[in-house]
């Protein structure tokens, strides 16, 4: 192994949420080896994330789909210029496997998966073990002897983005509210978003319990979602203005709590300190959420189909004119392990929370 590595590359394709958790592996790295060049291939859209990183020197944009095949290959090429001493594969699957030994360095460290393994000239054994993904990130760091400082998640906004958060919560309509609350409904997988009706339950909750109107979060792709969930409850929520993601971030960032569906907005909410409460159902909440920590919790129900991880539930709605309630015991529903969660459950969690 290169005793003191000059050049270090990181490789997270893709995913908002797998690029945070790949953070603590920066930190570990810039700690251990504070001259060395530090770079990160990843696709553009999650570049943003990375902006203002303090342990990173540069990130590298992979050829969004569907990029030509030369130009992936003139990327293979750049990179095998760079001349790296480590790259360190934290996806693991075929796309960046290959990419990683295309890249000819003397150290090539990732997970042992099947035939990909070859690509790496020191292959760790996947633990099967259910763990925080950023563990499971800075499992491969540890493996050439690098000591991590733990596992928070980190994200750099800059001023731009903090002043614009500063200027929206100062509005009047926004700054009488004495507890800022916002829902998170948006969610990649269908099968792990939470029933329109049991969002506007929960809205109707917080006004009536609280005497807080919550804000409602949204981002590109869920603004039909959104507009189920608020319409006809207009005057009892706040919708959150379209932003960049790092104005999202910044969003997030003023919040005294974000509750919402397994996604980015709660991985952002870990890497910047906002308490979060995440509603799990096809997934491991175990797996996303920061281990030991109050200010970040879970509520999953736990069915004897699950968690499955399957994107679409393969349960069938409720017959026309049958609740979901009047089935459960008897057979399985679409979404039954986000639809058991209840409104009247998450404010309870939510006001241990706050204090409330």
């Amino acid at each position: 192994m290169t005793p003191s590595p000059e050049k270090i590359l990181l490789i997270r394709l893709r995913g908002l949420g797998d690029v945070l958790m790949a953070t603590p592996s920066l930190r570990a790295l810039r700690r251990a080896y504070p001259q060395a060049q530090i770079h990160f291939l990843t696709y553009a859209f999650c570049g943003p994330l990375l902006k203002g990183n303090i342990h990173l020197n540069r990130v590298i944009p992979y050829p969004e789909k569907p990029a030509p095949l030369w130009e992936k290959l003139g990327l293979a090429l750049q990179l095998r210029r760079e001349k790296y001493d480590w790259v360190i594969d934290l996806e693991s699957t075929p796309r960046s496997a290959w990419m990683t030994l295309a890249t000819g360095a003397r150290e090539r460290v990732g997970y042992a998966f099947r035939v990909r393994k070859w690509a790496f000239n020191r292959p760790v054994p996947l633990n099967p073990s259910r763990r925080f993904q950023a563990d499971v990130c800075l499992g491969l760091v540890r493996h050439l002897g690098v000591q991590d400082d733990g596992l928070r998640t980190e994200v750099f906004l800059g001023y731009e983005e903090k002043q614009w958060a500063d200027v929206y919560f100062e509005r009047p309509e926004i700054a009488q509210e004495r507890r800022r609350i916002a829902l998170n409904p948006t969610g990649g997988w269908s099968s792990k978003q939470w029933p329109v009706k049991r969002w506007r339950q929960l809205i109707e909750l917080l006004n009536k319990e609280l005497g807080i109107k919550p804000l409602l979060y949204w981002g590109p792709g869920s603004e039909k979602l959104v507009g189920e969930i608020r319409r006809g409850l207009e005057n009892q929520v706040h919708l959150k203005p379209e932003t960049t993601l790092l104005e999202a971030a910044a969003y997030i960032e003023r919040l005294d709590l974000l509750i919402g569906s397994d996604g980015t907005p709660q991985h952002l909410a870990q890497a910047l300190g906002t308490r979060s409460l995440t509603l799990w159902g096809p997934g491991w909440g175990i797996g996303w959420t920061l281990p030991g920590n109050p200010r970040h919790r879970t509520l999953q129900h736990f069915l004897d189909c699950g968690p499955c991880d399957h994107t679409v539930c393969p349960f069938p709605e409720p017959p026309v004119g049958v609740s979901a309630e009047s089935l459960e015991g008897k057979t399985h529903y679409h979404r039954e392990c986000m639809n058991r969660i209840t409104p009247a459950a998450v404010l309870g969690l939510a006001r241990q929370m706050l204090g409330i």
